[in-house]
């Protein structure tokens, strides 16, 4: 079913320093899995898809009861074979965002694999903006979920090391808001903001932070949309191509939020380091408590936020995160000039006739709103895969990042 290039691609990316992909009993172990778990998320279970994950995982490496290091082990008896009937019918027990279903050879064949144990892991503590620390990280193990139809996500423990969506093998980058052009575009009108030029750098990788948060939430909500965003120039101007169905005339700013959370983790830092006093503590006590409430509200408006892009059409935010419009209209003149794809850190021109023929509705009125709009930015969340990212880089150029979610 797939081409053996993809589970040697996936193999060595698994093991990188070693020649794991020529171990023919791996080779098809790997193959398996995939194969099990593509097929698997194409059924459907009480009229929904369903959403499993698979770990290549060896007993003997885990304990024989309880806890593997930091993470819950339920072992089952008997074991199950792994068949696309197994998964379909313990799918529903068990959140692939959370536990995966651990896989091993018999004794009699490597090859022949059976489902022993369910893994439980904990997600909590692995965002910026999260209050509560990590205490059960995953296996270092290869796990393969589904959580849409036709579409496969590559684990190595906690890390996501691969995506196969829609026939298309994809490796994840570090996020582009860290270096590139994304970031810089959207630093460039960050740095304007009075808490940049108040809490400088921290305030900007809190925001940057932010726009990850944010297209995690959407992504999870499993619902295709756009994300604009624009700086406050074109909001307040009349010539933008935006036909708004649901305006809203007051919203909450985020950049606020995200300059009040900078501004009181600053204060805890600098309490910290005074110490040995007991005011300090008891200010530290109420400065933590403080730190808590903003992420609160930081992740509550990420939530809204994501939770607009449901609605069919756009979600308009202005730079300072704050929701103009959703399920609006884009209406800009068609883009003329290049788009550069950028698919694993290596470039591709797309021809205006290959985006239209290659890329739907939502993908060719975003590169069209991009275009004519210098200074902004876009995101297309796709129903069964990665999010694309696009901005411009000058008049003659657009790039488009086809994940954008990186390694989160």
């Amino acid at each position: 079913m797939f081409d053996p290039v993809i589970i040697e691609e996936i193999i060595t990316l698994w093991k990188p320093d070693t020649r794991a992909c020529e171990d023919p009993i791996l080779f098809q172990q790997v193959r398996t899995i995939m194969e099990m778990v593509f097929l698997a998320g194409l059924k459907r279970n009480e009229d929904r898809p369903v959403r499993v994950g698979v770990s290549l995982t060896n007993p003997v490496l885990l304990p024989d009861k309880g806890r593997a290091g930091e993470s819950i082990v339920l072992r089952l008896t008997p074991r199950l074979p792994l068949t696309v009937d197994t998964l379909v019918k313990l799918a529903p027990a068990f959140d692939p965002d959370t536990t995966v279903l651990a896989v091993w050879g018999t004794e009699e064949d490597p090859t022949d694999l059976e489902i022993w144990c369910a893994i439980f892991t904990t997600h909590r503590g692995r965002n910026r903006f999260d209050p509560l620390p990590l205490e059960q990280p995953a296996p270092n193990s290869l796990a393969i979920i589904t959580k849409r139809t036709g579409s496969l996500s590559i684990f190595q423990g906690d890390d996501l090391i691969a995506r196969f969506k829609s026939g298309r093998f994809l490796e994840p980058v570090h996020t582009h808001f860290t270096s590139g052009l994304m970031g810089w575009r959207f630093l460039e009108v960050v740095k304007h903001h009075p808490e940049f030029k108040q809490l400088g750098m921290k305030y900007w990788h809190t925001y940057r932070d932010f726009i990850d948060y944010l297209l995690m939430e959407t992504d999870r909500r499993g619902h295709g949309g756009i994300i604009v965003w624009l700086p406050s120039e074109f909001i307040d101007s009349e010539s933008h191509c935006i036909i708004p169905k649901h305006l809203l005339e007051e919203s909450p700013d985020g950049a606020a939020l995200l300059g009040e959370l900078c501004d009181v983790e600053q204060q805890q830092e600098v309490f910290r380091q005074s110490v040995a006093e007991s005011s300090s503590l008891a200010t530290i006590c109420i400065i933590g408590e403080t730190v808590l409430e903003c992420k609160r509200k930081v992740i509550e408006h990420a939530e809204m936020l994501a939770q607009m892009t449901c609605v069919d059409g756009a979600l308009v935010l202005s730079d300072r995160l704050r929701p103009i419009s959703f399920g609006a209209f884009l209406s800009a003149p068609i883009w003329q000039e290049r788009v550069i794809y950028w698919k694993n850190n290596r470039a591709q021109h797309l021809a205006r006739e290959e985006l239209f023929s290659r890329y739907g509705t939502r993908h060719n009125a975003t590169v069209n709103f991009v275009g004519h709009y210098p200074g902004s930015a876009a995101f297309v969340i796709s129903q069964d895969g990665p999010i694309s990212g696009m901005t411009k880089k000058d008049d003659e150029v657009i790039h488009w990042w086809p994940d954008c979610l990186g390694k989160y």
